[in-house]
Parts: C-alpha cells; sequence; structure tokens
C-alpha cells in the first residue's frame, strides 16, 4: 500500500514538473509586432555596445525597459546619478527613470545613486516613470515604450528614443547620451497568421 501511495506521489509530482516546465516555456505575448533596435549615439553599434576609457556598456530593449551591462573601467569609483538621468521620448523629451532599484518603490522619482568600484559590472534596467503605475497594492504596471499591439506598429520604424546617463568620476562629471533608433519591425510568430 505504501510503495502504491509513494507512486501515486511520484506520477504527480512528474506531471507537475511537465505541466510547470511547458507554461513556462510558453512564450505568448499580448504583443503583435516587436522592434529590433541599434544604437545611433555616442556611436552606432548593431549590437548597442560602446565602450571609452572609463566605461564599457551593452544595451538591450524589450518592450518596456532599456537594460544594459556596464563596467567601470576608470582608476577611480564611478557615481552614476539616477535622479538626473533621463528617459529621451521619441517626440524629444525628457522624463525621470526609474531602475531596478527604484521601480516599484516610492524612491522612483529620486533614486539613490549607484557606485561602481574600478573593475566592477552591474546589469540594470532604466524605464521611464511616466510609463509605471501602481494599480493596487503590490500591484504595478509598466507600459510600453512603443505601440506594439496593430499594425500601426509598423509605424516604429526609424523612430528614436534614448536615455542620458549621468556619471561622476571623482570630481569630474559626464552624461553620456545613449540613443537608439528602431531599425526594423516585425511580426511575432505566435500572431503571424
Amino acid at each position: 500500500m505504501k510503495a502504491d501511495m509513494r507512486k501515486n506521489i511520484y506520477i504527480a509530482l512528474a506531471i507537475s514538473a511537465v505541466t510547470i516546465g511547458l507554461s513556462a516555456c510558453s512564450s505568448f505575448t499580448d504583443y503583435r509586432y516587436w522592434n529590433i533596435y541599434t544604437m545611433t549615439e555616442p556611436a552606432g553599434s548593431h549590437d548597442k555596445s560602446f565602450k571609452d576609457e572609463k566605461i564599457s556598456i551593452r544595451f538591450w530593449l524589450n518592450e518596456k525597459k532599456i537594460f544594459f551591462k556596464m563596467k567601470n573601467l576608470a582608476a577611480t569609483p564611478v557615481t552614476i546619478n539616477w535622479e538626473q538621468a533621463a528617459f529621451i521620448n521619441v517626440d524629444g523629451k525628457k522624463y525621470s527613470v526609474a531602475n531596478g532599484n527604484s521601480i516599484f518603490t516610492s524612491r522612483q522619482k529620486a533614486p539613490p545613486p549607484t557606485v561602481l568600484e574600478p573593475g566592477e559590472e552591474i546589469i540594470d534596467f532604466v524605464s521611464p516613470v511616466k510609463n509605471v503605475e501602481k494599480l493596487e497594492e503590490w500591484t504595478w504596471y509598466i507600459y510600453p515604450l512603443f505601440n506594439l499591439v496593430d499594425d500601426k506598429a509598423l509605424k516604429n520604424k526609424g523612430q528614436k528614443i534614448g536615455v542620458d546617463l549621468p556619471m561622476q568620476y571623482g570630481e569630474k562629471s559626464v552624461t553620456y547620451a545613449f540613443r537608439f533608433k528602431v531599425a526594423n519591425v516585425v511580426p511575432y510568430l505566435e500572431h503571424s497568421n
């Protein structure tokens, strides 16, 4: 009897694992299109990367956020001043940004600075605060950067967005102006019937 019960438990666990695994592999989205981006400034780059004597940085963009991996190449610490960082909308207007430490908190409009020691790397993201809405306690929604739900999304091609990242190296300040262009708009396969 114990062996049968144990066998049934193993079968139930196996079925649960397969169900969870299959649902996790499903990548269904309500978006019908997705944008393919290229970086246009400070230097053109199809892989959206940039390097100078102070930083190396690589970006990837999804429907709602601009992600990046950055390494401090300088011999001194670098501070990212999030309070002065800005998202640049397609109309050229600047909006304050939230990052990974502030997006779902009351610190959205004044995120604390991030300090990177020499050689240190971070992975973070920016999202315009204007696109983040608290629906109810513990429930937030981030609106997409572009329309991706109907055929009007095809008009995204050629549009530009960006992010200004102000950084401090000791007494010196520099603001990196990263700009991205929608190089192409393609349909999601799930919606291409």
